[in-house]
């Protein structure tokens, strides 16, 4: 066993530094200065989400960065985005906490306002109200398993909120009025109180999320939550606010004039204004905008075209950042109980599950994303940039290339000599297209069918959280660390945790995985001062059990203008910190 974890930390971490060296974020030649306009190319025709309480992409939290603030955050990097783990009062500008480490008490600053469709001052009962949102049965939350554990009297108030007639905004309205969480107060206009049945060693690191947001009730219940009358009337509690939105054309953020660089030591704030253009249609057509000076940066480019990277490397290397991001894509099955196709019930059995596992050829897959400058393979659950992260490879193979042989057996172990077919779902994005014939043409040499499902991007998270959408498995799943570090209660003490995350509404990816161990394991892990060995623990339990089918970590790879003089990566979106990029005037 030892022998296996030494290999596989050999495979895993040898690829990362040489991608290192081949590929690091250039000098900056000039001093940074404010003003100026920093443009963004966007290859989706729209956000997939631009709201607290739904956005939970990176590419969405990217521009959340500009028009939210949080209570504490991270200030951003120069250097790689696993280096900005450095949390820093953003809000709030000092907090006290109890002996016992349940209860938090936050003083918030007295110089932050709104700005938007109103300038009002922030006070404490906007973070009441922007927590108590997250339960709204017209869109809940996007990452409620955090707070189900976290926040006292959280999981009971959802109870009575799930009550409510959706498509009713007087009658959200009225619950939210007329309802507390026990765990979460606002003794005046300065002071925030929010309260845990348990310790949690991350409390202030889920607070820093962007969904932990102040909310004007005033504005925020007169929309349905992320409608397009939202997005148009945004309420920025950020440097910048929504000048303009216009769907599938134009988002354009200004500086606002109320907005003081003094109380925000994480922002500086750097651009006059921001555009988003959602008009590009397709890699090719954002990168050509990116080299001939019409945008910045991109968004929603997972991984650029190797060409393109050839490129930059060769003529443009002081215009190409990369970092690693201990993000992760990987194959996640349907295992709600309305699944109940022959592939979705044949993937119940571990059997299926590690033939499948054989089957995928991980080598093939880094190539199909570029190489080892962009993807490591992965068998594991935790990333690199994870606490807990110890290599593993529960089910290794020679050079990371699968063993069809293997799987076959497995598969006829399993009372399917004959091979199995499943319905494959992925994004129609050329990254996940690339991943999904990729895997088809793997998969169909250890004798597994695949019968390909594109989805629309914009259309994925509601078809993959449809009880009745047909899939077996899906081909479009990813991760990127909700912060770096100590993230790992997103996985395996979230997503993968029952009693955080059961079966249901707002289950990501659909996943359902239940094992008693791991929540036991997780249990002992939250209040703990040491948690790094019991999520390593953890790991090794789950990722042998798999929940899902881990396939490679992703560097991030940002592509950019030469108008750019001073870069930043975000912890949080997990690619660039558009607050603190300067750009040429």
């Amino acid at each position: 066993m030892f022998n296996h974890v030494r290999s596989a930390a050999r495979r895993l971490t040898l690829p990362i530094l040489a991608a290192c060296t081949a590929l690091t974020a250039p000098a900056m030649a000039e001093e940074p200065k404010f003003g100026g306009t920093l443009r963004i190319a966007s290859l989706q025709p729209d956000l997939d989400a631009f709201d607290p309480l739904t956005g939970y992409s990176v590419d969405s939290w990217e521009i959340l960065r500009a028009v939210t603030r949080q209570l504490v955050t991270y200030p951003g990097a120069t250097t790689d985005i696993k280096d900005d783990t450095n949390l820093v009062p953003d809000l709030a500008k000092s907090w006290d906490v109890t002996p016992d480490g349940k209860t938090y008490t936050f003083h918030l600053k007295d110089d932050v306002f709104f700005s938007g469709p109103t300038d009002r001052k922030i006070v404490a009962a906007d973070f009441v109200y922007g927590i108590k949102r997250f339960c709204d049965p017209n869109k809940q939350v996007a990452a409620i398993n955090y707070f189900n554990l976290a926040i006292s009297g959280f999981v009971d108030y959802c109870k009575e909120f799930a009550k409510v007639p959706t498509g009713d905004l007087a009658a959200t309205k009225a619950f939210i009025d007329s309802h507390e969480i026990s765990g979460v107060s606002a003794p005046d206009a300065a002071t925030l109180v929010i309260k845990s049945d348990t310790k949690n060693y991350d409390f202030l690191n889920i607070l820093s999320m962007n969904f932990v947001s102040p909310v004007p009730s005033e504005i925020a219940s007169r929309y349905f939550p992320d409608s397009a009358e939202f997005r148009k009337n945004f309420p920025s509690s950020g440097p910048y606010y929504v000048e303009s939105y216009q769907d599938g054309q134009k988002l354009v953020l200004k500086k606002a004039k109320n907005f003081k660089p003094e109380s925000d030591q994480a922002r500086k704030a750097y651009v006059d204004e921001i555009q988003v253009d959602f008009t590009a249609n397709g890699e090719d057509s954002v990168v050509q905008k990116i080299e001939a000076g019409e945008a910045d940066l991109s968004l929603y480019l997972e991984v650029p075209p190797r060409s393109a990277i050839r490129r930059f490397q060769n003529d443009r290397d002081s215009q190409i950042y990369a970092s690693n991001s201990g993000s992760a894509n990987f194959i996640t099955f349907n295992a709600r109980p309305e699944a109940q196709s022959e592939g979705a019930n044949a993937l119940r059995k571990p059997e299926v599950r590690q033939a499948l596992t054989y089957a995928v050829n991980r080598a093939h897959l880094v190539q199909s994303q570029g190489g080892p400058v962009a993807a490591v393979p992965l068998s594991q659950i935790i990333t690199s940039t994870i606490l807990g992260h110890e290599p593993f490879d529960p089910y290794p193979t020679d050079g990371n290339k699968g063993d069809p042989e293997k799987a076959k057996a497995l598969l006829a172990k399993a009372g399917y000599p004959n091979g199995l077919k499943l319905d494959a779902a992925y994004r129609t994005t050329a990254q996940f297209e690339t991943i999904a014939v990729t895997v088809k043409e793997d998969a169909a040499a250890a004798g597994i069918e695949l019968n390909l499902i594109a989805v629309p991007a914009t259309q994925w998270y509601a078809f993959i959280q449809d009880p009745s959408s047909r899939w077996d498995i899906s081909l479009g799943s990813q991760f990127s660390p909700d912060w770096q570090g100590p993230s790992t209660r997103m996985l395996l003490g979230g997503w993968l945790n029952s009693d955080a995350s059961p079966c249901g509404t707002g289950n990501v990816h659909s996943i359902c995985y239940s094992n008693p161990e791991l929540n036991k394991l997780a249990a002992e892990a939250f209040p703990s001062d040491n948690p790094g060995p019991i999520w390593a623990k953890a790991d090794k339990l789950v990722s042998t059990d798999l929940p899902w089918i881990p396939l490679f970590e992703k560097r991030k790879i940002a592509l950019t203008s030469d108008r750019i003089t001073h870069w930043a990566w975000s912890s949080l979106a997990v690619q660039a910190d558009i607050t603190n990029i300067a750009v040429k005037n």
